[in-house]
C-alpha cells in the first residue's frame, strides 16, 4: 500500500540537521513505564485522571465521530482546510493555491524548489519554498488571511527542512545561528517581527514541533549511538526548553501541550519505530491513552489528537481525540480494517483534514473540531 510511516518522515527531517539518526537499534535505555498490560478493570470513568506516573489511569475511548465532510480532493494530495480559506497543492509539489469567497492566492515553488510545509491558522497562511538539494535556505511567504495579500519572511532564514508550527500570528521553525548552530526562530506574522531564540548544543537538534494557545512542544535529541536520547519539552516564557514530566527517559517521540498537562507518545521498542503508546497529564496525575502511531500528535481546537493503526484484523484505523474535559473519543474511524491506514492529520484554524487508506477505498475528509 502506499505508505510511508510518519517515523521514517521524521527520521528523514532529522538526518536534514546534520545528526545521527535518533533511534538506531541496540541501546538500553531506563524506563518507567508501567510493565504490566492495563485491562479494562483500571480504567475509570470519564475525566476522572487520579493514577500516578508507575500506575496510570486507563482511559477507554467512546465512539464521538465528528460531523466530516469530503474535501472532494483525492486521499494523499496536499491539502489544507480552514474556517474560511482552503489551500491545495499539486500533485508534484511545484504549487499551491489558495481560495475564500472573494479573494485567492497562488505560490510557485519556482526552479530547484518544492512546496514543503503549508500551514493555517485562523489568520494566516504559511507555505515553504524548499530547496530541493537542501543547500540554500527554505523560502517562506506567509499569506494574510484577512486580505489576502502576500509578503515574503526574509529574517531569520529558513533552514532547508526541519519543522514549523504555526498558531495564531506566530510562526515557528528551525533557523541556524552562529557557527551553524541549530536554533528556533520565532515570527510574529503581523509586523514581520522575526528573532532567533534557543539554539541546540553542539551535537543535539529539535524536531516534532506542536503549536497551540496551550504551549509550544519539541522533541530534543542527542547524537549518542547506537540510539539517540530523547527529551520532550515545552518552551518556558522566555523560549527555552524545559523537559516535561512523565516520559521515560529517551524513550519520548511526541509532545502537545494542554490547559492543564501535556500528552506524549513513547516508543517501548526502538526495532517498532512507528508503534508508540500515548500518555497524558492533568495537573500532576497520569492518563494511559492507549497504543497510537508515532509522529501523529496533532493540537486542534483546544483538543488533542493521535492516530490509532488497527489493533486486529477486524478493527479500523482510528484518530483519537483527548479533549480539555479529560475525555478519550474516537473522532474519525475508516471503513476499511485490518489493512488500513491513515494519513498525518492537519489542523488549519480549528478545523482538521485527514487523509484514509483501506481496501475499501480512500477517503480525504474535513472537520470542524467544535
Amino acid at each position: 500500500m502506499r505508505r510511508t510511516t510518519l517515523a521514517l518522515a521524521l527520521l528523514l527531517a532529522l538526518a536534514g540537521c546534520g545528526t545521527d539518526d535518533p533511534v538506531a537499534p541496540g541501546r538500553d535505555v531506563p524506563s518507567t513505564a508501567p510493565t504490566r498490560a492495563p485491562t479494562s478493570d483500571d480504567a475509570g470513568p470519564a475525566g476522572a485522571v487520579d493514577g500516578t506516573r508507575e500506575d496510570p489511569t486507563v482511559v477507554e475511548p467512546t465512539d464521538a465521530l465528528l460531523d466530516w465532510q469530503d474535501t472532494g480532493v483525492p486521499a494523499g494530495v496536499g491539502y489544507v482546510k480552514g474556517p474560511k480559506w482552503e489551500a491545495l497543492s499539486d500533485e508534484g509539489r511545484t504549487r499551491v493555491d489558495l481560495q475564500a469567497d472573494g479573494m485567492s492566492a497562488s505560490v510557485v515553488a519556482g526552479g530547484g524548489r518544492t512546496i514543503s510545509e503549508v500551514l493555517m491558522s485562523e489568520d494566516w497562511a504559511v507555505v515553504v519554498r524548499q530547496d530541493e538539494a537542501e543547500t540554500d535556505p527554505s523560502q517562506v511567504v506567509a499569506i494574510d488571511l484577512a486580505t489576502g495579500k502576500e509578503r515574503d519572511l526574509v529574517s531569520p532564514a529558513a533552514a532547508s527542512g526541519g519543522s514549523w508550527a504555526l498558531t495564531g500570528g506566530d510562526l515557528h521553525y528551525p533557523t541556524y545561528g552562529d557557527g551553524g548552530a541549530y536554533c528556533l526562530a520565532t515570527s510574529a506574522l503581523a509586523d514581520a517581527n522575526g528573532e532567533d531564540g534557543w539554539c541546540a548544543p553542539a551535537r543535539s537538534g529539535f524536531s516534532g514541533l506542536t503549536a497551540s494557545e496551550d504551549g509550544i512542544g519539541m522533541m530534543t535529541f542527542d547524537d549518542a549511538r547506537p540510539v539517540a536520547c530523547r527529551t520532550l519539552n515545552l518552551l518556558d516564557g522566555s523560549g527555552v526548553p524545559q523537559p516535561v514530566e512523565g516520559p521515560t527517559e529517551c524513550l519520548g517521540w511526541d509532545v502537545a501541550a494542554t490547559p492543564d498537562g501535556v500528552v506524549w507518545s513513547e516508543v517501548p521498542k526502538p526495532r517498532r519505530q512507528e508503534q508508540a503508546h500515548l500518555y497524558a497529564s492533568v495537573d500532576g496525575a497520569y492518563a494511559d491513552l492507549g497504543p497510537g502511531t508515532t509522529g501523529s500528535v496533532l493540537p486542534c481546537g483546544g483538543s488533542v489528537f493521535f492516530v490509532r493503526d488497527p489493533q486486529s484484523p477486524d478493527e479500523p484505523a482510528r484518530l483519537m481525540r483527548w479533549t480539555p474535559d479529560h475525555a478519550l473519543e474516537v473522532a474519525y474511524a475508516s471503513t476499511s480494517t485490518g489493512n488500513a491506514f491513515l494519513g498525518k492529520p492537519v489542523c488549519g484554524g480549528g478545523v482538521i483534514t485527514l487523509s484514509s487508506f483501506g481496501e475499501q477505498g480512500d477517503e480525504h475528509v474535513w472537520a470542524n473540531v467544535g
